[in-house]
């Protein structure tokens, strides 16, 4: 009898040491199939596939094995080892479910907006923000309340309501805000910073100044740059991009996020220095408005737009 309980519980051991595996990805082939042999294994299945559906943000899934590992040395006393097995893989299932909201049930939210698209953001404290084209906005749920803090990729105008503090954050600098309506745009190596009400702190390396409205901090191939604007929203809001002083090239990326289009430029310098602007709902105007200046040609193939020298 007992040489038969102990066989009896290898086989259990065994059946937890699959359930555990295949919980985590681990089983190999062989593996695999002797798991799919267990009697229990299209439950395992099923309650894989409704795991996916369920929402507990506050799942303690320590507490609940230690309880469960309670439960079953309570029982050992009596050995009864059908239910020993239900607990122990339950067990597994708890430690499993709880890994699950761990890993994948996130509060992140992330926008992205694609090409000739803008799109307008409410975030939790009704703060708005309307993303150009080709960025993204990344922000949690989790203590929105205590920590306003947004990522972006891009550029954003954003609207804040009166609060906390507000952060934007890019791989080129920090904004800090309160209660105030500024642009931001990082892109490639550009970092622009315009406040049009309140005040902003902007945070580059180990420099951090106030801006208040009605002013533009630019940091442009390493220079940085103050300006006064006569502007009271992004011209890009009112569809029009503007440029002061930049590289060709960067003009044309932007015109190839507002239009679908790929620009060959292969046969003209786009390092040269350009000043000024083109439409967001006009193509042809828009190149016109880039060639024209610039003494430049255009011919145009399907979505793809040719420069060249005249």
């Amino acid at each position: 009898m007992i040489l038969s309980c102990l066989i009896y519980e290898q086989v259990i051991m065994k059946k937890e040491e699959l359930v555990k595996k295949w919980l985590n990805s681990e089983l190999n082939q062989e593996e695999l199939e002797a798991f799919k042999q267990l009697d229990a294994y299209s439950s395992f299945i099923k309650l894989s596939e409704n795991a996916k559906y369920f929402k507990a943000p506050d799942f303690d899934s320590e507490a609940s094995y230690e309880d469960l590992k309670r439960k079953l040395q309570s029982k050992k006393s009596g050995f009864r080892p059908a239910l020993q097995y239900a607990i122990r893989v339950a067990a597994v299932f708890v430690l499993g479910i709880g890994l699950y909201f761990t890993f994948f049930n996130t509060s992140v939210t992330t926008i992205e907006t694609d090409i000739a698209q803008n799109k307008t953001i409410t975030l939790p404290d009704n703060s708005t923000v309307i993303l150009n084209a080709k960025s993204i906005l990344t922000y949690s749920n989790k203590n929105w309340n205590s920590n306003k803090k947004v990522s972006l990729d891009g550029e954003a105008y954003f609207k804040v309501a009166k609060g906390e503090t507000f952060v934007v954050e890019t791989t080129n600098g920090k904004v800090t805000v309160l209660g105030t309506a500024f642009n931001v745009k990082s892109r490639e190596d550009i970092f622009e910073v315009s406040c049009y009400e309140g005040l902003v702190n902007v945070s580059h390396n180990a420099t951090s100044i106030n801006l208040a409205a009605s002013n533009t901090y630019r940091i442009y191939a390493g220079a940085i740059s103050f300006e006064k604007m006569a502007y009271t929203n992004p011209s890009w809001i009112n569809n029009k991009s503007i440029f002061k002083s930049v590289k060709l090239i960067h003009v044309l990326n932007e015109l190839e996020r507002h239009y679908n289009i790929k620009i060959v430029s292969d046969k003209i310098n786009t390092n040269i220095i350009f000043t000024g602007s083109f439409a967001l709902n006009d193509l042809d105007t828009a190149l016109q408005s880039i060639t024209l200046p610039l003494q430049l040609g255009y011919t145009k193939e399907n979505n793809k737009v040719i420069l060249f020298k005249k």
